[in-house]
């Protein structure tokens, strides 16, 4: 994981089957410039059609024939966008969320028959600072410890937690199986791998928060918001 993405000219990242119909799936940060670009694509055309299809709605974008490109002037991001005769490209600049959906490129050839190319566009904001949050109980000699990872817009993120012996993650640091933002715990004062990490991510970035869970259970109660964080950036 590496630091902070920039703004990236996106292309195609994954061919997917849908419905018998190839799609490209192609995933961006908000902000970024994504270029919108067929593998292949036949010198004998004519005509090029772009449209947009979001929810229930479809969007013109533009076409271009004869050198020329006419556009839509009602596309809600038609300044923004651009097209590229050279390799039949969509390019779209500082994308946001909005813009994500089902992007179709109708080609028409020169002896009538089309060629059409989907691409299926997810813009996701980076994901931001998580914090924990943890409350306590006592009984006999055990703790029993509830931690809940916190995550402002939380859409489309996974999660994983890992133990270990340092605030810092380590190699050696034991991976749980609990891929959900609630982790219950067990805790005894002989305990030595009390460092939970949480880690928060989408398929464009990450965050990561950390606390000691052995300070808490020398009391019962709720505990504040008692973290250490560190974050940063997936490649795509």
């Amino acid at each position: 994981m590496k630091g902070a993405l920039g703004p990236l000219l996106l292309s195609l990242l994954l061919l997917l089957q849908a419905g018998g119909c190839q799609e490209v799936k192609v995933v961006a940060a908000v902000g970024d410039t994504v270029q919108l670009q067929p593998n292949t694509w036949l010198l004998s055309w004519v005509t090029v059609n772009w449209i947009l299809k979001r929810s229930s709605q479809t969007y013109w974008i533009l076409k271009y024939e004869q050198n020329r490109t006419s556009a839509s002037p009602f596309l809600p991001f038609a300044d923004r966008v651009s097209f590229h005769p050279g390799n039949l490209s969509l390019q779209i600049n500082s994308v946001t969320e909005k813009e994500s959906g089902l992007y179709i490129m109708d080609l028409k050839l020169t002896n009538g028959s089309k060629v059409t190319s989907n691409f299926r566009l997810f813009v996701l904001d980076r994901v931001q600072q998580p914090k924990i949050k943890a409350s306590t109980s006592q009984e006999r000699g055990w703790c029993y410890v509830t931690l809940s990872c916190l995550v402002p817009k939380a859409d489309w993120v996974t999660y994983s937690w890992s133990r270990g012996v340092s605030s810092s993650p380590a190699p050696e640091d034991h991976w749980l199986q609990e891929h959900q933002a609630d982790l219950q715990l067990e805790i005894t004062k002989s305990g030595n791998n009390t460092f939970y990490h949480c880690n928060v991510s989408n398929a464009i970035s990450w965050g990561m928060a950390t606390i000691d869970v052995k300070p808490l259970c020398n009391y019962t109660g709720k505990c504040p918001l008692c973290t250490r964080h560190t974050s940063g950036d997936r490649d795509v």
